[in-house]
């Protein structure tokens, strides 16, 4: 039992001395102020050998904040815009088979232009229509309405251009031209199978009764392509006379328009036939404001209007050597070709 009693006793003592520490106070610990009582949770107890008391050291606590993370924003990938690059359009093939058109040309007014002619292209001098051979005479015919001294070639006047419905055939209206000339004029045999001669008025008018029509083209190579009255394009009317063939015969020029009027240089003479009437003409070049040119092609055509109305003022019908006469288009004319042997 020794043993254990050392053991307990040598507890005890070491219990006493631990109460008898020095710095280890007796009584309990004050709370020195109010304002600590909440302050004292967080205070540090420091004991000192020099220090009897404890001595409170308040450290006030600063909390610690814990950083709120701001989300770092994630740039939105804002995609590149790529331009878009047009196609470069291809162009097409040109066609080199067909030519271009030529370039729009200024057309004076007129009844019906339609074609202009084309740009450098050589022009022909020939028209596709009926042809007529103006033979050069050395001796000037006698103009009294007497065909029998003529000696040429006569061309069929029987193609109804006008007034087909009144034409009654050959014994109604027909004819035929011989053509000559010389440096002065252009001269016209003309014979015409009419059963009922009827010219009862003149000037502008004439037309409108029995009588003849020449169509000149003066200047057919300048315009060969143009399909309406120019300058050089020339509409005379004859009168074989009223009221009866040779009886006040006159010559009245249409075209060009700024330049119309009677033409009295023109030499008429006609003569009353069985079946209808025959006229010999002698036209000055000046009535074409031209110069004759051997060998050189005009445009042309001649025809014949007819009237049966007893006393009245008509054109009935209409007959020429061109079966595609159309007054205003001069692309319908025929061919008139002054040959000199």
């Amino acid at each position: 039992m020794k043993p254990f009693r050392y053991v307990f006793f040598g507890l005890f003592v070491l219990l006493l001395a631990a109460c008898k520490l020095p710095g280890v106070p007796t009584e309990q610990m004050p709370f020195t102020t109010p304002d600590l009582t909440m302050t004292a949770i967080y205070s540090v107890l420091y004991i000192t050998p020099d220090t009897p008391t404890a001595i409170v050291v308040t450290e006030t606590l600063v909390p610690t904040f814990t950083p709120t993370l701001i989300p770092t924003l994630v740039p939105t990938m804002v995609p590149t815009l790529v331009p878009t690059v047009a196609p470069t359009a291809t162009p097409l093939p040109t066609n080199t088979s067909i030519p271009l058109p030529p370039p729009a040309t200024a057309i004076p007014p007129s009844p019906t232009p339609t074609r202009v002619p084309p740009t450098n292209t050589p022009r022909p001098t020939v028209r596709a229509g009926s042809s007529i051979v103006a033979t050069f005479l050395g001796t000037a015919p006698n103009i009294n309405g007497n065909l029998n001294e003529w000696n040429l070639t006569e061309y069929l006047v029987t193609s109804v251009v006008f007034g087909r419905e009144l034409w009654d055939g050959a014994d109604d209206l027909s004819g035929s031209v011989m053509v000559g000339w010389d440096t002065h004029n252009l001269y016209l045999g003309v014979d015409v199978v009419d059963e009922d001669y009827e010219q009862n008025t003149g000037g502008a008018n004439l037309f409108r009764g029995d009588s003849l029509e020449v169509l000149l083209d003066a200047n057919l190579g300048a315009d060969f392509y143009v399909d309406y009255l120019s300058a050089d394009d020339f509409q005379l009317g004859i009168s074989p006379g009223s009221p009866v063939p040779d009886e006040d015969p006159e010559a009245y020029l249409w075209y060009p328009d700024t330049i119309d009027g009677p033409r009295s240089q023109v030499e008429i003479a006609a003569v009353r036939t069985n079946v209808g009437y025959t006229v010999e003409l002698a036209i000055p070049w000046g009535v074409f404001e031209m110069t004759p040119q051997s060998g050189a092609h005009y445009g042309f055509a001649f025809s014949v209007s007819d009237n049966d109305i007893d006393g009245g003022i008509a054109q009935q019908s209409m007959i020429s050597n061109v079966s595609t006469r159309r007054l205003f288009d001069p692309t319908t004319w025929g061919d008139l070709l002054l040959y000199r042997p």
